[in-house]
């Protein structure tokens, strides 16, 4: 299994804190976001390799990053790209990407996730029942839900509705960036994109992948937060203090 983890954006909500920095490079807990996700991955003997998928406006900052690490399993993939205007998009970086790997499963993660529970339960969901799994979490607030995408699940756990931003949730469960996909509905992103679907934002990709085929939800249990503006990441950097 080959894990992604998506830092290709630009960080625009965050700014002035990400006009020269990306923002999965910013210290929560005395390091960066990012080492708080490749610490969680590397405890997977699972993953064979782990890729972090970034643009070419912050690769020099990636490439000195991983320089002063020890991270046997890690490497750089560049997409072309220097601003918010010509990137590609991360369901469009993701399917390129992927297309030159060699691999059966994928663990996608988006790179402003920081979160507490342990992936090898979420892999071992996802063993069980050989389909697309999503990480879900309760925000428990109907208002806050609406910046996410809302799912309903079933009895077993398959996801029975995805609605990315909804005006009226009808739940405050909600998707989080982290999927487990079978390369089968990873390619799949090709069809989606051929169909003039959204490129950047991966629950738009998800909400369309639900009405494909199977697709099941795991819940989180612990911490989880998406850095995606200034509120989330000082509130971040007060739990990981």
């Amino acid at each position: 299994m080959i894990a992604i983890i998506l830092a290709g954006g630009y960080g625009v909500r965050l700014r002035p804190l990400t006009r020269d920095t990306a923002k999965p490079l910013l210290p929560v807990g005395g390091r960066p976001i990012i080492d708080h996700i490749v610490g969680r991955l590397l405890t997977l003997e699972e993953i064979t390799q782990i890729i972090v998928s970034t643009n070419e406006r912050f690769l020099g900052q990636f490439s000195e990053w991983l320089n002063h690490r020890k991270y046997g399993r890690v490497r750089i993939a560049t997409e072309p790209g220097r601003s918010e205007d010509d990137k590609l998009g991360a369901v469009k970086a993701l399917s390129e990407l992927t297309m030159g790997l060699d691999s059966t499963e994928y663990l996608v993660i988006a790179g402003d996730n920081l979160f507490t529970s342990d992936l090898k339960d979420v892999i071992e969901y996802y063993r069980a029942r050989q389909s697309p799994i999503v990480a879900l979490y309760d925000v428990k607030d109907l208002e806050a839900a609406k910046r996410y995408g809302c799912v309903e699940v079933d009895a077993d756990g398959r996801i029975m509705g995805f609605k990315e931003k909804p005006e009226r949730p009808k739940s405050t469960l909600i998707a989080t960036c982290i999927y487990v996909l079978p390369e089968r509905s990873l390619k799949r992103a090709r069809e989606y994109l051929e169909e003039g679907n959204n490129p950047d934002a991966p629950g738009y990709f998800l909400q369309w992948l639900c009405r494909m085929e199977e697709v099941y939800g795991y819940v989180l249990t612990g911490y989880w937060s998406d850095i995606g503006n200034l509120e989330s990441y000082e509130k971040a950097k007060k739990i990981f203090a």
